[in-house]
């Protein structure tokens, strides 16, 4: 019995903060509204392998840019409807915390760093200078996803950047139709 203790001990130790997040949060997500949830990164886990983003079967960020998905990820589950346009929006409580956003839709169910490949993938982190997207770069992050023909599961992760491991935000799920 002690054997098994120290076993189970020794392994929580040094694999319990390499592993990613095994169950993610489910969000939901109505067709027409706007819901707004209340989280903190520190419900996440972190993220030792992030081949998976840049892998061209997922392309979600490319790997110059993994130092801003180093910290912490928290992962959230909902579906995007047929026809629909989903709009997820990141806001840090505190302005100074540098935080990540990605989502992902189809991907069969698999999570990061398991995920082979997906449907679409998008990400927003922090920009250092101003560009046409984003003329005046600030501390939220907005990622936008589609669906035509029918419905998808959507795959939310925040991350910390730079290693970030704690800090509250407000995550906005937008879902309008499209036809």
């Amino acid at each position: 019995m002690k054997r098994l203790l120290f076993s189970t001990l020794v392994c929580t130790i040094l694999f319990g903060g390499l592993a990613a997040q095994s169950v993610p949060l489910r969000l939901e997500a109505k067709a027409g509204e706007s819901l707004t949830y209340e989280l903190d990164l520190n419900q996440g886990a972190p993220m030792a392998d992030l081949s998976w983003a840049w892998n061209s079967q997922n392309a979600c960020f490319v790997e110059p840019r993994k130092a801003w998905f180093t910290g912490k990820h928290l992962l959230l589950t909902t579906e995007i409807p047929k026809y629909s346009t989903m709009v997820i929006r990141l806001v840090p409580k505190d302005k100074k915390q540098n935080m990540s956003l990605y989502a992902y839709s189809g991907g069969h169910g698999a999570l990061p760093p398991e995920l082979n490949g997906c449907v679409s993938c998008e990400a927003d982190f922090k920009q250092e200078r101003p560009s046409i997207n984003r003329p005046r770069p600030d501390h939220t992050r907005s990622v936008e996803l589609r669906a035509v023909t029918r419905p998808y599961p959507v795959t939310i992760g925040v991350a910390g950047a730079e290693g970030l491991a704690s800090g509250e935000f407000y995550l906005e799920v937008t879902v309008t139709k499209n036809r």
